[in-house]
């Protein structure tokens, strides 16, 4: 147990009896009152995010959260499936419990998996990730397009975004988790 005066942004804490990551953290010491941390909290298990008001005479558990690099195998209708390469031991978490569901998960594709006392609490995914089109239409003939021409592209994982007229079906493209969007045509 520690103060919440201690606590930071990027710290792992049990709340409500549940694993919440602090995304943010601020400092308020009014010339009047006690001192209190107004913090953003995400839930690990349901990916909520919440704000919460700590005093600073408040003591909060810190977890011992652990990382691990996982290999995803397949997916059913509720889980995902991941492999340590190391151990062959085998996770399985929620598609809820993943920002984007299955639409950055590929196979072989390596994930950030945190754990907690050996029980899988969410998946980290890249910041970009490098998926191959499968399906796109032909590109639009020359002179009929002004400006940032797109089309509409799936993707491997069944995802669909909006790529620039260039790219083919069959070309490996990057792009951004956060956004969901095109970065670049990968050679």
């Amino acid at each position: 147990m520690g103060l919440t005066a201690e606590i930071k942004k990027g710290m792992f804490i049990m709340y409500n009896n549940e694993p919440h990551l602090i995304i943010e953290r601020e400092f308020y010491a009014p010339a009047k009152g006690a001192s209190f941390n107004r913090t953003k909290l995400k839930n690990l298990k349901k990916g909520k995010i919440i704000t919460h008001v700590f005093k600073s005479v408040e003591k909060v558990e810190e977890l011992d959260v652990a990382t691990k690099t996982m290999q995803f195998l397949y997916t059913d209708e509720t889980d995902a499936f991941f492999m340590d390469p190391i151990s062959f031991e085998q996770f399985s978490l929620p598609l809820e419990q993943i920002s984007g569901g299955t639409d950055y998960l590929h196979a072989n594709g390596k994930y950030i998996m945190m754990l907690y006392a050996d029980s899988p609490l969410s998946v980290q995914l890249p910041g970009n990730i490098e998926l191959t089109i499968i399906e796109t239409a032909g590109a639009v003939s020359k002179g009929n397009t002004s400006g940032n021409a797109t089309k509409q592209a799936t993707l491997e994982t069944g995802m669909k975004i909006q790529v620039p007229l260039f790219i083919n079906q069959g070309d490996k493209i990057s792009i951004n988790t956060e956004l969901g969007t095109y970065i670049s045509k990968v050679s």
